[in-house]
Parts: C-alpha cells; structure tokens; sequence
C-alpha cells in the first residue's frame, strides 16, 4: 500500500534558493543517517528492536498518516450524508455530528414515527432507505440509539421513555437487517430515555432537540473483528 505523505509548499525569494539547497542537503543527511540506523537494527531479530522500529515509523509519519486516512474517510462519509440531507430538504429533520469514535447521524422522531409509537412511518422508511444507499458499502459497526425528552410517558405499551426509546431503536435495526440486508453482528439497539440529553429539557424546542435517533457509523479500532473496515 503506498505511503501517502504530507506535503508542504515553500515560496522562495531573494536568497531563498541557497535555503532550500540548504534545507535539502541537511534532509538528506537526516535520511542517510536513519536509513544506516534502521539497516543496523533490522540486523538483530529481537523484541527491543522491533519497538525501535515502531517508535521510528511513529516519528516518522505512520501516527500522522493513520489520523489523515481517518480525517479523509470522515470527510468523505459526512459530505455523502450532507448531501443526502440537502437533496432531500431534511436540514429540519437530520445533521451530522463527528467526534473521536464516531460519524453520527441525529434524526429527530417526528420524520420516523408517530407520537408515542415505535412503528416506523413510509416516510420514515424512505428517509432510512436513502441513508442506507450510503451506509450500504459500510461495513463498519452501527449503533443506532434512541433518546427521549423528560415528559414522562405511561401507555399500555411502553411504561417509561426508556421502553419507547429502545423500541424505536430497535424498529430501526430491523429495517436495516430485514429491509437491507444488513449482518446482524454489527448492529446494535440502545435506548437511554431521557437521561443522555444534548440540552437542557426547559423548553419546547430543547425538548424536541433530544427527542432523537442516533444513526452511529463506530470506527474500527485494531482489536475489532470486521474486516477490511472502511467508508
């Protein structure tokens, strides 16, 4: 797999031509003089030296190349579903939220399901069948999450938030393993009720900013057991 490395654009001017010889010959010692090193350790076949050559290969761009592949494929995912969200007129219903394990997609209920109901309406089905069009070629983890608002809820179905959060969590993933096609082993179903708000519940419109489903595509770290793992 070919290394990707960062590239930096130097302008010169007046004297600057000197510099960059400068620059270029001190570079090349640098490499020269790491290139002897590595050729010495790669000699000895033992556990210290292999740590060696890991803490060269960190210092030398593999940490940054990993953090940039990740950024790329970030990018890459949130622009797919951005569009998806522009295409369709969705700006008051979906956005995109990315933090350090996640791309997650926040959908609000009242574009899936009726009030107090987990049973997932046609155009709920057709806002998930174009998220799936996306997420089809992903085959990393996804947990899709349910949240409520502190309006406590007692029906004959569902006796608290938490009962109606995990039911529409899990509408969702059976859409996606029975509708898509989609491996059960990398599904999964949560419901937290009230009680993971992303606001404060004191007003009408922070209540319906945490009444949501989370769509969280997970990144695959190196312990995990799903195999060549991409957007």
């Amino acid at each position: 797999m070919p290394k990707r490395k960062l590239q930096v654009n130097k302008q010169s001017g007046g004297d600057g031509g000197a510099s960059e010889v400068q620059t270029i010959y001190a570079d090349l010692v640098t490499f020269v003089m790491m290139l002897f090193i590595l050729l010495f350790v790669l000699s000895y076949n033992d556990e210290k030296s292999q740590d060696f050559i890991t803490e060269l290969q960190i210092k030398f761009g593999e940490e940054v190349e990993d953090k940039q592949q990740t950024l790329t494929t970030d990018a890459l995912l949130v622009s797919k579903i951005n569009h998806y969200i522009k295409k369709e007129d969705l700006s008051e219903y979906a956005h995109v939220v990315v933090d350090e394990y996640r791309v997650k997609m926040i959908l609000n209920p009242p574009i899936l399901f009726d009030s107090g109901k987990v049973a997932i309406k046609q155009a709920g089905k057709k806002v998930l069948a174009g998220v799936g069009d996306i997420f089809d070629n992903v085959v990393n983890p996804l947990e899709i999450e349910g949240h409520t608002d502190n309006v406590p809820i007692n029906t004959e179905e569902y006796a608290s938030n938490w009962e109606l959060s995990f039911f529409r969590a899990f509408s969702v993933v059976k859409y996606y393993i029975f509708s898509r096609g989609y491996d059960p082993v990398r599904m999964t179903a949560k419901g937290f009720g009230e009680y993971r708000p992303i606001v404060d519940n004191s007003t009408v419109l922070n209540r319906a900013q945490n009444r949501r489903i989370e769509i969280n595509v997970i990144r695959i770290t190196e312990t995990d057991d799903f195999d060549d793992a991409s957007y």
